[in-house]
This record gives C-alpha cells, structure tokens and sequence, in this order.
C-alpha cells in the first residue's frame, strides 16, 4: 500500500540523489578544464555552475523533505544522530555559499591561474562530497551518540 511515508521517503531519497549525484560530474568536468584552452573554459565554467544549482535546490528539497520524515515518524529535535546532521547541514551550506564562488570570480581575472584554479574546485568538491557523504552516513546509519 502507498503512504504518503513512502512518497516523502521517495522524495528524500532522490534529493539525496540529485544533492550528491551531480557532484560527480563535476568532478569529470574540472578534470576536463585542466587541459582546455582558455576560450574552452567558458562552457566548463557554466556546467560547473548548473551542476552546482542542482546540487543546491535539490539540497532545498531535502532539508524540507527530512523535516516532514521526521515529523511523520515521530523523531525528536534531540535525537543525537538528527542533531548532528543539521550541524553537518549547516556546515555545508556556509561551505557550498563560500567555496564555488570566491573561486570561479577569479576566472578572466588577473589572479586567475588555470591549474590553481582547477586545483581549488577539485579540492573543494571532493570536501563538499565528504560533508554530504557524512551526512548520508548520519540518516542511513541512525547512530546513537549519546
């Protein structure tokens, strides 16, 4: 039978997704800026910044969709793994509001270096896939903290 649990489980679950999923490809596409002539980074540039869009609404949906499970579910605000999960949370949406931006502004700059460049998204995309990564950790895992 269908519950509206289930929908909303659907509907975190591929937030989830598409919150890390993109993220991937990003990865891909920084590797790809490493050897591009300067007049090929323009396109790489704006894929990294639609991937990174996606990554940020679906992380909108998440955020509301978890909310809504956990009500559902009856889980309190205290709960030691949903705590820390919102500090994780809320360290990855200061990390995703600093870390994409300060860098690409550097492109066509005179501070702009190419392999600094790309250097710095692919550090911090791979940080970002790890605060993502440990959240994924705290909802699937559900640990007992104190």
């Amino acid at each position: 039978m269908f519950s509206i649990y289930t929908l909303l489980l659907y509907i975190h679950i591929l937030s989830a997704v598409l919150s890390i999923g993109p993220l991937f490809v990003v990865l891909t596409v920084v590797k790809k800026m490493r050897t591009a002539s300067n007049g090929e980074m323009s396109p790489y540039i704006e894929a990294f910044k639609g991937a990174i869009a996606i990554v940020k609404h679906s992380g909108h949906v998440l955020v509301a969709s978890g909310i809504l499970l956990m009500w559902h579910a009856g889980y309190h605000w205290r709960t030691s793994w949903i705590v820390m999960t919102f500090l994780v949370m809320l360290a990855s949406i200061v990390f995703l509001a600093r870390a994409f931006k300060r860098t690409l502004r550097t492109f066509n700059t005179p501070a702009y270096d190419q392999q600094q460049f790309v250097s710095l998204l692919q550090r911090k995309t791979w940080m970002y896939i790890l605060l993502l990564l440990i959240m994924l950790w705290l909802m699937v895992a559900k640990p007992i903290l104190w």
